[in-house]
């Protein structure tokens, strides 16, 4: 028995196919209006808000900084009916409000994970938050974790795209957000063609698979509520490696003209990929550290993407970048 989601939910489709179900939150004390006011202005930085969008294309994750609403957060929630605004919350799990929601969720999640074989518990789990005024969209975008989207207040349609579809996101894409946290998403009308559509009310839930593409549209009526909570799988975990592996692969193999075959695809090699990453990621642990001892007011600046990046000290080294391209399923 689930705690949070209805029995009518689908273990075997979690990360293959998105699906709609219901939920058991409505008229939890964190979700209130109420308690959202008091909770958002604590939260500090976790709290990102803008103008409400209304173009698919639009850069999500810069709205907040280049579509600013003129308002202070206390007044964007006070207003959210009428200034066409969009509120999104990262962790609200630390404020105590929603900790034991938090705590709940994720046991119903490892319950499913259990049932579908992807791992005993979820990894990295977080919640978000998202307010927004009738009308507004969310720019088509994927997100790097399995996630649980449930609406409390309003309605919405959820468009959501089936992963590894190369006429939607391209194994490019899908290595530079995982990589490098490039996520500036084309859209184009003849992507529509392969959405699964949900018309979303207060009770309800959605599954968005790890790396679907998806937007919303909200409703007229009301302001929307929903929240959603992302996860790692073992599965997803493996994944998101061979995908770094992929871009670095990618990039420096390009000078050979040579080109990895795409994660999730025939003769890929995904699990030796996902091996090399904890390699990768020592290299650039070591980088880091012999920078901080040589540079020390340079090393604030470098850490941020050695985790990443320091790959690039594997591939100074040409003799294993070669062999390790011909492994690895370059092309």
């Amino acid at each position: 028995m689930y705690q949070c989601f209805n029995n009518d939910i689908q273990p075997g489709c979690l990360d293959k196919s998105p699906f709609q179900f219901g939920h058991r939150l409505m008229g939890h004390p964190a979700l209130e209006l109420g308690n959202l006011a008091t909770a958002l202005p604590a939260l500090g930085e976790r709290v990102m808000y803008s103008k409400g969008l209304s173009s698919l294309g639009a850069n999500l994750d810069r709205a907040h900084l280049d579509d600013q609403n003129g308002l202070s957060i206390e007044e964007t929630i006070e207003q959210i009916r009428t200034t066409q605004s969009y509120i999104a919350v990262r962790g609200p799990e630390h404020h105590p409000s929603f900790k034991d929601l938090h705590r709940v969720m994720c046991e119903d999640i490892a319950q499913l994970m259990r049932a579908n074989g992807t791992g005993q518990l979820p990894e990295n789990a977080e919640m978000w938050l998202f307010i927004a005024s009738p009308g507004a969209i969310t720019p088509f975008h994927f997100d790097r974790f399995s996630n649980f989207l449930l609406q409390f207040r309003g309605s919405k349609e959820v468009a959501v795209f089936e992963p590894w579809n190369d006429e939607v996101i391209t194994p490019l894409q899908y290595e530079a957000y995982t990589a490098r946290n490039d996520r500036q998403m084309d859209w184009a009308d003849e992507k529509d063609r392969f959405a699964h559509k949900f018309h979303f009310h207060p009770g309800q839930a959605i599954h968005i698979p790890f790396l679907g593409g998806h937007y919303v549209k909200n409703g007229p009526g009301d302001v929307s509520i929903s929240m959603a909570i992302f996860y790692d799988t073992d599965e997803t975990r493996r994944f998101k490696q061979a995908l770094v592996i992929n871009d670095l692969i990618r990039r420096r193999a390009a000078r050979f003209g040579w080109q990895p075959n795409p994660v999730n695809s025939p003769g890929s090699l995904d699990g030796l990929k996902s091996g090399l990453y904890p390699v990768v990621k020592g290299a650039a642990g070591l980088k880091g550290r012999i920078l901080r001892l040589a540079r020390p007011a340079a090393s604030a600046h470098a850490a941020g993407g050695l985790w990443l990046h320091g790959a690039e000290l594997m591939a100074e080294s040409e003799p294993l970048l070669l062999g390790g391209l011909r492994m690895m399923g370059a092309a």
